[in-house]
Parts: structure tokens; C-alpha cells; sequence
């Protein structure tokens, strides 16, 4: 491309953003104001979509109808035994879900999100970048093949396009490997539970209190008491993963040297990191206090390098070892909860008369019935991401 036509380029998305805006903006008679940091957590992800919603729509219509854009195209294709159920990859990729994974890949990539947003990363654009995202991919079901999908993405250039295909349908690959029942990625699912979540809480929180208005009465079992010292023991459990967790997190936002993690006893005691650690400290002293023949130098900085790579593997391992302990102390939780939930609900002769029984078998109904259509609705999402094919369009 020459720099006369990125120039022009540049220009005409210009008029085209210009035009979009004055128009959004006389339609609702309203100054409309745009986030211009990048969303870094779900929560406020979901915040700024909610926000901007309606213009979101309008941005996508004029930079999809816009000729100024270099495409790709990409084919999903499921079984034709499958075809009733390709819709739902549709749902999934223009989710919210899924948004958040393409900005977390280009939060971990930060080249190829310079390169990808380059045209906009100036004082001219308003648009938050998960709008300008939004706007620079699509997917509609193709006419001729109700099994396949089409899946576009548009760049300033087709360096731009091709590099943003690659970061989707990566990450697109890996959202549908690594979700599960509890973190869902198709968005109706997702709805359905944070719905059940509530109403989980709600059920455990009235549970909790009939067990406390009754604690120590007749009816309190032995089994009952070992459950209740259980949950307590996996909720220090769960405590103490979210602590170190949010202490990794912090280390990893302020780039703060690798030493930084030892100071979390759950990472620090994981595996060999310790023994890394100090090997690397050993060494490093080594190269400090002697005065080394060059070979044996090199020889101890070769060695240094690859103890600091072990070192930041095994603490990645430990990193991820911390987090499966917390879904699986989590899990635990529930569980127990659901069994001490249901010791109470056997105990009708004794609690029913309680003002919130009769509340807590209303919401344990609730909870079953969206319980049996979430189990229902994922069962059909999975059949969906059976053999799935992600290809290039020819």
C-alpha cells in the first residue's frame, strides 16, 4: 500500500465515522461519550456494552458497509446431521463471551493489537475499542449450506485482517476446548447461569439461616455437624486461593520481577520453584562477586537462562495448579451446600412451620426447573461443537 493510499484510507473511515456519529447523535438528541481505555475485566466489558449498545449497531452497520476494508473470510462448518444447531456458533461469536477472550488474546499480544488498531489509536476516534472490535468481524449463515457459517474480518490492510482472523478463530478454538457447564460461552447459557447462580445463593443463604435459628436443636444430626465443619474448612480453602490469585494477578499487572511470586507461599511452595530460585540466586552471585574465564561465563549465563525459563514455566504450572484447586475446593462448596440444603428440606416435620421453609421450597423449585433447562440447552450446545471445522475460505 502506498502511503498515499493509507492516507486516503484513513480519511475516508474518517468522513465515514464523522457521518455515523452526527447522525447517531441528531436521532437521539443526546451528547453520546465513549470509554477510549481498553475494557479489561468482564464486568466492566458487559458495563460499557450495555452503555453503548444501540450506537455499537449503528458503528458495525457503517464500517461493515464500508468498501475501505481489507477481508477475510472464514468457514465454520458442522456436521449436516448438525445443521439445526449451527445458529448457536452464530450466538456464540457475537456474544459478549467470546468478545472478551478476542481482547484478553490482543491484551497478551500487544503488537499485534497496535497493528490491528493502529488507524484508530488517536485523538480523533471516540469509540472505545470494543466498539471499533465489534466492528471489524461478522458472521452470517450461508445461504447455500445451513451447516456452514461465514465468519468475516476486516482490517485496514489485509496484514491487519489476516492477523485479526488468526486471533478469532484461535481463540474461538480455545473458548469452546476450555468452557464448561459452570462458565459457559454460548450467551444463553451464560444468562441461564447467572440465574441459577442467584438463585443458588438464595436457596444457601435461607438454609443457612434456618440452620443457624436451629443450631444445636435435637434435630441437628452427627452428619450434619461433619458437613458444617467441612464447608468451613473448604471456604478457608477457597479464601486462601482468591487471595493468592489476586496477589498474582497485581505482580503480573506492575511487570514486577519474577522474585515477586515467591512472596506467595501457595506459589512458592509449588513444585521446584523454589529450588529454581535459588539456584538462579546462586548463580547470579557467581557472576557478581568472581572474576570469570569468558567460556566459564558464558557457560554460567547459558545455564542462568535456562533456570530462569524453567523458573517462569514452573511458575506458570503453579499459577494454573492454584486455580484447579479452587474450582475443585469450589465445587466442593456447592456441593456440600446442595447436601446440607437437602438435609433441610427432609426435615419438613421439624421446619414446617419456619417462615422461610416454605420460601426455600419455592426457590429449590425454581432452581430445579432452570437446573433441567440449562442441562437440556448445554446438552444441545455440545452436539453443536461436535466436529466443528474452522476453515479458510478458498
Amino acid at each position: 500500500m502506498q502511503p498515499w493510499q493509507s492516507v486516503l484510507l484513513i480519511f475516508i473511515t474518517l468522513i465515514i465515522f464523522g457521518a455515523g456519529l452526527y447522525y447517531d447523535q441528531i436521532k437521539k438528541n443526546t451528547a453520546i461519550a465513549y470509554e477510549d481505555s481498553l475494557i479489561t475485566t468482564p464486568s466492566e466489558l458487559a458495563e460499557d456494552m450495555e452503555q453503548n449498545d444501540s450506537l455499537e449497531i449503528n458503528t458495525s452497520a457503517i464500517l461493515e458497509n464500508s468498501s475501505a476494508w481489507a477481508e477475510k473470510k472464514v468457514h465454520l462448518e458442522v456436521p449436516k446431521s448438525n445443521s439445526r444447531f449451527s445458529h448457536l456458533h452464530k450466538e456464540a461469536i457475537k456474544g459478549d463471551q467470546f468478545l472478551v477472550a478476542i481482547i484478553k488474546s490482543l491484551q497478551d499480544n500487544p503488537n499485534a493489537k497496535k497493528l490491528i488498531f493502529s488507524p484508530f489509536l488517536n485523538d480523533v476516534f471516540i469509540e472505545s475499542e470494543t466498539t471499533i472490535l465489534r466492528s471489524l468481524y461478522s458472521i452470517a449463515q450461508d445461504v447455500e449450506s445451513p451447516n456452514r457459517l461465514v465468519l468475516t474480518v476486516r482490517g485496514h490492510s489485509v496484514k491487519a485482517s489476516s492477523l485479526l482472523t488468526r486471533v478469532i478463530t484461535e481463540s474461538y478454538a480455545k473458548e469452546l476446548n476450555e468452557e464448561s457447564p459452570g462458565n459457559p460461552l454460548l450467551p444463553k447459557l451464560a444468562k441461564q447461569r447467572r440465574e441459577i447462580s442467584m438463585l443458588e445463593q438464595s436457596q444457601l443463604q435461607l438454609a443457612k439461616q434456618i440452620q443457624e435459628e436451629n443450631e444445636n436443636s435435637p434435630g441437628q444430626s452427627i452428619e450434619e455437624i461433619a458437613l458444617l465443619a467441612e464447608l468451613s474448612q473448604v471456604k478457608n480453602d477457597i479464601q486462601s486461593g482468591v487471595k493468592a490469585l489476586k496477589e498474582i494477578e497485581n505482580i503480573h499487572l506492575a511487570q514486577k520481577d519474577s522474585s515477586e511470586y515467591l512472596t506467595i507461599k501457595m506459589l512458592a511452595d509449588f513444585g521446584n520453584v523454589q529450588d529454581f530460585f535459588s539456584n538462579i540466586v546462586e548463580l547470579k552471585k557467581l557472576l557478581a562477586k568472581q572474576e570469570l574465564e569468558p567460556i566459564l561465563k558464558k557457560e554460567v549465563n547459558k545455564n542462568l537462562d535456562k533456570l530462569e525459563s524453567s523458573l517462569a514455566q514452573e511458575i506458570a504450572k503453579g499459577i494454573d495448579h492454584i486455580k484447579r484447586t479452587s474450582r475443585v475446593s469450589l465445587d466442593r462448596k456447592i456441593e456440600l451446600q446442595r447436601i446440607l440444603v437437602d438435609l433441610e428440606m427432609k426435615k419438613n416435620d421439624i421446619h414446617s412451620l419456619h417462615p422461610r421453609f416454605r420460601v426455600l421450597k419455592s426457590v429449590k423449585k425454581q432452581l430445579d426447573e432452570k437446573n433441567a433447562l440449562f442441562s437440556s440447552e448445554f446438552k444441545k450446545w455440545q452436539i453443536a461443537k461436535q466436529n466443528l471445522v474452522i476453515r479458510k475460505s478458498t
